[in-house]
């Protein structure tokens, strides 16, 4: 049997100690010291924002970066901004990412955005997580329990609670999908914003379908990015889908849903007549294609409100609706108060055709008031595009209207063409807010 000498074991167990216990305690040490060194933390924060800035297109600067879990990162006091101007587009009080079953899991605590730089966000995100190839093979998902934007000019915001948002890929392309509730509204269920990039077509497109679904949201939320929605006034609500694609000579899509509250006063504070009240407005079907309506059907209903006579006497003259004979005197009132207004329209390349609804005054009647019938409609063939131009933007000729009102509705309004061209699938790789007003 080997038998140590007492020198040899004492030296052994000293070595041993210095090896297994003093060496890796002054190594946890030494490592711990360098990690919380200031140079370490500021080298970790700048590279944290460096590959952030590059991943999103945006100047990211990070106020503080905290390992929680083994893979899990916490991020403190984000802010995003434009990389040549400068300009604040979000602030993040904590950003928590990791990966989860092969699935990036990022978690924020009270993001809040601006909303007028609301569409450079986009864009960025649009290049970064759609158009590149690298995103193919990425499934994220994204929750935040309430998010902010500010609406232009810092006076009000709208917040959105319950935010959970899935990237991943499909047969066609990257696909996200948004799922939110407003804040201001008992939702039974959340509203579902999907954006699909096709890269079936040629070029590529994107496009956007929103579905309210139960529950009808505030037109203010998107008042800022759809121009449309400014006029339709602060009370106004939408509840259906709307679906939309950049193409190469505008915006394309479809609109079916119920606009309630419709603030008549705002649609025509601009227009030379005046039509008040609060209208709910039913469209069956509104599409668009290269920024312009190609053709609508719906119905719209108010219950009482003021008109100027000058509308009705230019229904009569340009639109092919009847005016009561009262309403054509010298002697009547510049306003009128109306009990009722109920209509349905068509309207596309061939015309307009309108159809009175009020009951129970008999069928074809457009407008009431208290002595009865004040505007009807007869069974006639669609009226021309331009008749509703003159109507609602008169000028002294019998011509359509050369005046800036005309020009904005011939902007939007369907014009009869020959030949109706194709829809085009070509996308613009960066494109416009959504222009109708």
């Amino acid at each position: 049997m080997f038998v140590m000498h007492d020198r040899t074991r004492r030296l052994l167990c000293r070595l041993g100690f210095l090896l297994f216990c003093v060496a890796p305690t002054l190594t946890v040490v030494v490592c711990i010291s360098v990690v919380r060194s200031p140079a370490y933390v500021a080298a970790h924060r700048a590279a944290c924002e460096r590959r952030l800035s590059d991943a999103l297109g945006l100047d990211v600067s990070i106020g503080n970066v905290r390992e929680l879990l083994q893979g899990v990162t916490q991020l403190e006091q984000v802010v995003l901004a434009e990389p040549e101007t400068g300009a604040v587009i979000g602030h993040i009080r904590h950003l928590e990412f990791g990966r989860q079953d092969g699935q990036l899991v990022v978690l924020a605590s009270q993001p809040e955005i601006e909303g007028e730089h609301i569409w450079r966000l986009w864009e960025s995100l649009h290049e970064r997580m759609l158009r590149t190839r690298s995103a193919d093979a990425l499934e994220a998902l994204f929750y935040a329990g309430e998010i902010t934007i500010r609406q232009a000019g810092g006076q009000n915001a709208s917040t959105l609670t319950d935010v959970r948002s899935v990237l991943r890929t499909t047969e066609t392309g990257p696909q996200a999908t948004i799922e939110f509730r407003d804040a201001a509204l008992q939702m039974s269920e959340p509203a579902q914003l999907r954006i699909t990039r096709n890269r079936q077509v040629q070029p590529p497109a994107t496009r956007w379908e929103l579905n309210t679904r139960s529950t009808a949201l505030p037109c203010t939320l998107l008042a800022d990015y759809l121009d449309i929605l400014r006029t339709v006034g602060d009370r106004a609500t939408f509840q259906g889908t709307i679906e939309a694609m950049p193409a190469a000579a505008g915006w394309e899509g479809e609109i079916a849903g119920r606009f309630l509250d419709v603030d008549l006063d705002r649609l025509t504070e601009r227009r030379p007549h005046k039509l008040s009240g609060f209208a709910e407005v039913v469209l069956r079907r509104a599409r668009f294609r290269a920024g312009r309506l190609s053709d609508a059907a719906g119905d719209v209903t108010c219950h009482g409100g003021v008109v100027t006579r000058s509308l009705l006497y230019q229904a009569d003259k340009s639109l092919g609706l009847i005016a009561d004979a009262r309403l054509l005197t010298p002697q009547a009132n510049m306003l009128v108060v109306f009990q009722q207004l109920k209509l349905g329209f068509t309207l596309d390349q061939s015309g307009i055709r309108i159809a009175g609804q009020c009951l129970p005054h008999g069928s074809g009647i457009v407008m009431t008031d208290d002595g009865g019938p004040l505007l009807s409609s007869q069974a006639r063939e669609a009226v021309q595009v331009s008749a509703l131009v003159r109507t609602l933007a008169p000028d002294s000729g019998e011509h359509v209207p050369a005046n800036f009102e005309a020009s904005q509705l011939l902007h939007i309004l369907p014009i009869p063409a020959e030949n109706d061209r194709p829809r085009s699938d070509m996308a613009r790789p960066l494109y416009p807010r959504l222009r109708l007003q």
